[in-house]
């Protein structure tokens, strides 16, 4: 997964969903753990919550995810005691249904940080039964465009880029969303109840003209699955909320590194649930989206 490399990176971290809410209809999804190495970038205070954030600048973390920089979180904040910027560390990534977070940590050296490494901050990601953003963004259309103009239906929300290389990245999302489509056209339990959304997160080349010839040629009937480009501000408040953070030094590279996040809108405008990458299935999100409308 270390395909993509370039100085502007973007990445979509894992909102941290509790294990009751994931687990409301489906098992709970068995934790999966990547050995991480890395240098910490900065540190920030303890939470609310009794965890605490730290920004590290890892490699490539094999069948999760390429080289970034991120911030994770500990889940006791003393456990980064006596660690700053600048400690050489290893960890383990723990993924636990769609909780991240590492445990572990071990100091392994100290070295100087580059000067072009800078921290990534803690969003402020959403929780389940929190309301989504309501943004006001642009449609593939042309029409100006809010969640909230699709209260009453269940959503499925993605988030991708019109210019992504990668077969099972974006390409993979969209094949999927137009699957979505034509199930819930066939589905009279979905069809009018629940829409599609496809978030660029590259607003800067993806306009509503670029999304707009990306969406006709992947099929995209704006009456079930609406592509949205926005302003700079709009993108990044609402991808923040989502979890999608990113490191923006512009060069002239095309390509993004990102990983993949698909949401659950109840009708009501609350977050359901986030699946993390790229292995959901379409059978999965058709049963959250009949679920969600029951709600």
């Amino acid at each position: 997964m270390g395909f993509l490399r370039r100085r502007v990176h973007v990445l979509l971290i894992v909102v941290a969903l509790s294990a009751s809410a994931v687990a409301c209809r489906h098992a709970a999804e068995p934790e999966r753990r990547y050995p991480l190495q890395g240098q910490i970038l900065g540190i920030g205070a303890p939470r609310q919550d009794g965890r605490r954030d730290v920004s590290i600048r890892h490699g490539d973390i094999p069948g999760f995810m390429p080289a970034m920089t991120m911030a994770y979180s500990v889940k006791r904040a003393s456990a980064l005691d006596g660690y700053a910027p600048g400690d050489l560390v290893t960890a383990t990534l723990v993924l636990a249904g769609s909780d991240m977070f590492l445990e572990g940590l071990a100091k392994t050296g100290h070295a100087e940080v580059p000067p072009d490494a800078k921290p990534v901050k803690a969003m402020d990601v959403m929780n389940p039964g929190d309301e989504v953003p309501d943004d006001a963004l642009t449609d593939q259309e042309g029409q100006v465009r809010k969640l909230s103009d699709w209260r009453g239906r269940a959503l499925a929300v993605t988030f991708v880029y019109t210019r992504c290389p990668v077969p099972d990245f974006c390409p993979l999302m969209d094949r999927h969303f137009g699957d979505l489509q034509r199930a819930i056209a066939d589905d009279p339990r979905l069809r009018d109840r629940a829409h599609l959304v496809s978030v660029s997160f590259d607003p800067a080349h993806d306009s509503p003209a670029v999304i707009a010839v990306h969406a006709k040629a992947r099929g995209a009937d704006p009456r079930t699955w609406s592509y949205l480009t926005g302003t700079p501000q709009a993108i990044d408040h609402l991808t923040s909320r989502f979890g999608v953070s990113t490191i923006d030094e512009r060069d002239s590279a095309l390509t993004i590194t990102h990983n993949l996040r698909t949401a659950i809108v109840d009708p009501k405008g609350r977050l359901v649930k986030i699946y993390s990458g790229n292995d959901w299935r379409v059978a999965d999100v058709l049963a959250d989206l009949r679920e969600a409308n029951g709600r």
